[in-house]
């Protein structure tokens, strides 16, 4: 009698366990398998899913003893610096540390790279949709890990840094969102991670969508947040009754530093170009690189308005302008890389481009770029497009981009800082010549919403390090 009922339940529990996994006209015997983030054909015994056929990155095999869920392979890139003890760079390495303890070995494995990978450079502003980034997503993250990310862009921007990065994200790009979905969406997102925080004093990440593209980068002491590519369309909206307007500030000081400039320092400043495109913004299309880094050769950039030139009302309102750009830092890392802008302050040039050659306004399209070895920030209204070109003013698309660039006398200043030497092997050439000659950076999706103009590889004695 024991054993036919024994029977009767092993057969129950099997009739339970195939109805409960399809239909009667498919059934079939779920199986346990294991998580294989690193593609070794072995699973995590911790991490598993219950399921007909064999999921895509799971196998039958648990033993993986080297692929624990929340960790990561230790680098060991050549030129990493040790832990740093200043407190706020420890505030930021333990918020990040936590961050990715949080996370999947899969989200892990998909976002985190060493300090020597390509995908520091493939960073752009076409639209985020089609799974064209790179790392991990918002839309990839619970709301409690997105909450814990936000929290550490705010330890690295300041508040009206962190303001501009939210603006953009969330509400232009919810605006966006509500008028093609499958094209623009907060959701699209990504985040890449490089080197290890928890080894390693040398780590870094990155933000990149479709208008916020930010490198933030630590290095010993040093902290980076450049380059930095912030846009919006609109730029001045509302959104789910929320008021923004991204550039006001960037905007506002400009007028301001036009207009008390005097007709003869006016005429310096003033460029009849007919074109008035970032002159070095984001690359050309998805899938290629940044052409800007490496040793790449500013010192054409030297025209223009000097600030050593300029009246002391012009040369005031100059400076309060270009603290807009580096302030978007944490302060006292801010700090640190204004000190430098100054030193080198009498370099510094002051461009205008006025597309109406009228007096410009609020509400007028312009464009302006400051360059000082220590600073290089864009302004420009691009102009509505697609979708958007009969709802959005031409004067409400702006994109900016904030970098440091190279002097090629020197050993100081550059994009990326000592990243860019690790991945171009300490050599001096610039990686636009390998990126766009390589195959796999020749595919592309789609076209930026404007045009950008594309360098000479240009050969130079030095490499720079500086990072900010």
């Amino acid at each position: 009698m024991k054993n036919i009922l024994l029977l009767a339940l092993l057969l129950a529990g099997t009739l339970i366990s195939v109805s409960s996994c399809d239909s009667d006209e498919d059934l079939c015997t779920e199986t346990i398998w294991y998580e294989d983030a690193d593609g070794d054909g072995l699973g995590i015994p911790d991490v598993t899913e219950l399921a007909c056929e064999q999921p895509d990155g799971y196998v039958a095999d648990n033993s993986d003893t080297d692929d624990a869920a929340g960790t990561f392979t230790a680098c060991n890139t050549d030129g990493e610096e040790p832990q740093s003890t200043n407190a706020e760079i420890e505030a930021m390495r333990q918020a990040m540390v936590d961050f990715r303890s949080s996370l999947s070995s899969t989200l892990l494995s998909e976002g985190s790279v060493c300090l020597d990978d390509e995908r520091f450079y493939l960073w752009h502003n076409t639209p985020a949709n089609n799974d064209n980034r790179d790392g991990i997503t918002y839309g990839d993250l619970s709301s409690d890990q997105l909450a814990a990310f936000k929290e550490i862009l705010q330890l690295f921007l300041s508040s009206d840094g962190y303001q501009k990065v939210y603006e953009i994200t969330e509400l232009s790009e919810g605006w966006l969102s509500d008028v093609m979905s499958n094209v623009w969406s907060p959701d699209y997102y990504s985040i890449d991670m490089f080197g290890n925080p928890e080894t390693s004093g040398s780590w870094g990440f990155q933000l990149d969508g479709h208008h916020c593209a930010v490198n933030f980068l630590v290095h010993g002491d040093n902290i980076s947040i450049v380059p930095a590519f912030l846009g919006g369309e609109p730029a001045a909206n509302t959104y789910n009754g929320i008021d923004f307007d991204i550039f006001s500030d960037e905007r506002e000081l400009a007028l301001s530093l036009y207009n008390s400039l005097s007709t003869t320092e006016l005429a310096s400043a003033s460029s009849t170009s007919s074109s008035h495109s970032l002159e070095v913004g984001p690359a050309d299309r998805n899938g290629d690189t940044d052409p800007y880094i490496g040793t790449y050769d500013y010192s054409g950039f030297e025209t223009g308005l000097k600030y050593s030139d300029m009246s002391a009302t012009a040369q005031a309102n100059l400076v309060l302008v270009m603290k807009e750009y580096v302030y978007n830092m944490t302060t006292s890392f801010a700090d640190a890389w204004w000190a430098d802008i100054m030193t080198n302050i009498d370099d510094t040039y002051f461009v205008w481009i006025n597309d109406t050659n009228t007096s410009p306004t609020s509400t007028s399209e312009f464009y302006y770029r400051i360059y000082n070895p220590y600073l290089w920030s864009e302004f420009n209204t691009e102009g509505s497009t697609g979708a958007n070109a009969a709802t959005i003013p031409d004067y409400n698309h702006v994109h900016t981009i904030t970098r440091i660039p190279n002097n090629p006398a020197t050993d100081d200043g550059g994009d990326y800082g000592i990243f860019a030497q690790m991945i171009n092997g300490n050599g001096v050439r610039t990686l636009y010549e390998h990126y766009a000659s390589a195959d796999h950076h020749k595919a592309s999706e789609m076209n930026f919403d404007y045009s950008v103009k594309i360098p000479h590889t240009h050969v130079h004695g030095t490499t720079a390090s500086h990072s900010h």
